[in-house]
């Protein structure tokens, strides 16, 4: 069973899907006529659905789309130029929440993902793009070095084609990205929502304390400042899942069905 809706208060630009059944949910923004601006008021809509959806043991799985032709644009050149610092610091906020989020997120891209639009995609756990997307930080063309797009494109992708990409201004196609590693797959439009949902509900179908730990394990092991400290967290971690009766089960389910090949 789906059901689907968004805060009316916010004029439905940002809408809200969610597959019961799956476990999966689904984020659209729905701003198409604006290529999915980034405006205050769509990263404030983000922000209220993310808060509550870390706190929904239904929801395995986020899954980030956009309406209309293009992902998103980036910001609103016009809210840029007159609420800079709380406009910067709010998107900020909405991209830390995404990598804080329990769930994984995913990226369901099509068209243009620029500037913030680009770095929403960086954000993600994972993403996945019709072939007729294309990515780029283009603020260098504005005379604006995209600083905050920066911080999510360097954790994601490699420095010198962060770097290029940075200082050029210049768009990336999907397979272009693919290579970079910011995107995970790239597929036909007619395939992106198939193929995404596919993605998610693999995901879903899995232990749900072992996908939440991992989430953060993995994270959380990228900051540590050496080998040694990774992996003595890690091996706390992992510690940690086998203990929980979903690894349990599934280590004994194992071992049953080797000790029944090996019988026969």
């Amino acid at each position: 069973m789906s059901s689907s809706g968004c805060d009316r208060s916010d004029g439905c630009i940002l809408m809200r899907t969610d597959d019961n059944a799956t476990g999966v949910t689904t984020l659209t923004l729905n701003k198409p006529e604006k290529f999915n601006i980034l405006t205050w008021d769509m990263l404030e809509a983000l922000q209220k659905q993310l808060n509550e959806i870390a706190d929904e043991e239904a929801v395995k799985v986020l899954i980030i789309g956009a309406s209309g032709k293009a992902f998103s644009s980036g910001h609103d050149l016009g809210e840029v130029q007159t609420n800079t610092h709380e406009l910067f610091k709010k998107c900020s906020e909405v991209m830390m929440s995404l990598n804080t989020l329990p769930q994984p997120v995913i990226a369901m891209v099509q068209g243009i993902a620029t500037a913030a639009g680009c770095q929403l995609v960086a954000s993600c756990d994972l993403a996945v793009a019709s072939d007729n997307a294309t990515f780029g930080v283009s603020g260098i063309n504005l005379g604006m070095f995209c600083s905050t797009p920066a911080v999510a494109l360097s954790r994601s992708v490699g420095p010198k084609q962060s770097m290029q990409m940075l200082l050029t201004g210049n768009l990336i196609s999907a397979h272009e990205a693919l290579s970079y590693g910011l995107i995970n797959k790239v597929v036909p439009q007619k395939d992106l929502h198939s193929d995404t949902i596919e993605l998610a509900v693999s995901i879903s179908g899995k232990s749900n304390f072992a996908i939440r730990l991992g989430k953060k394990m993995f994270y959380k092991q990228l900051q540590c400042s050496n080998l040694k400290d990774a992996y003595s967290f890690a091996t706390e971690q992992i510690v940690n899942n086998i203990q929980h009766h979903d690894a349990k089960r599934g280590i004994q389910e194992f071992l049953g069905r080797t000790t029944s090949v090996e019988k026969k």
